[in-house]
């Protein structure tokens, strides 16, 4: 049943529906991120300088060292960016959600005073009908 409120509340389903994912895909990155971090701090722990082998063998794994104690913070930092990020669209999915509850309560009434008037609509046909035929069986009868 078609209220006045059911295209609002099918756009605000939708906004509630697209904010759930954006937070859903916001989480998946940062566990990944958390991921990430951890197999760096692995990588970090089972580090070895080569015993054997050339200059540039050695550089090389210094060098990818490095890149380790660098990288770690960056992702650190993305971590952080990504918790600021939920904060956010929880704030957002919480007024958002907000605003849906009320539309579809809002409809829900609307939805009732049409059912309530429906009812009302079909009583006085019935009683029209019944008095037609109270008329009707005391014409014959008399």
């Amino acid at each position: 049943m078609k209220t006045k409120f059911s295209e609002l509340l099918k756009v605000r389903k939708q906004k509630v529906s697209e904010i759930e994912r954006k937070l859903a895909s916001i989480r998946a990155q940062k566990a990944q991120t958390l991921t990430e971090i951890a197999e760096i701090d692995s990588q970090i722990q089972h580090f070895k300088i080569p015993e054997s082998g050339d200059f540039n063998a050695m550089r090389m794994a210094f060098a990818q060292k490095d890149y380790l104690y660098r990288d770690k913070p960056q992702k650190e930092n993305m971590l952080k960016y990504y918790d600021q990020e939920i904060n956010n669209i929880n704030i957002l999915y919480k007024e958002v959600s907000l605003e849906y509850e009320k539309i579809k309560h809002l409809n829900a009434l609307e939805r009732e005073k049409i059912l309530e008037a429906q009812k009302r609509e079909e009583a006085k046909r019935l009683d029209e009908i019944a008095g037609q035929l109270f008329l009707r069986k005391q014409k014959g009868t008399v």
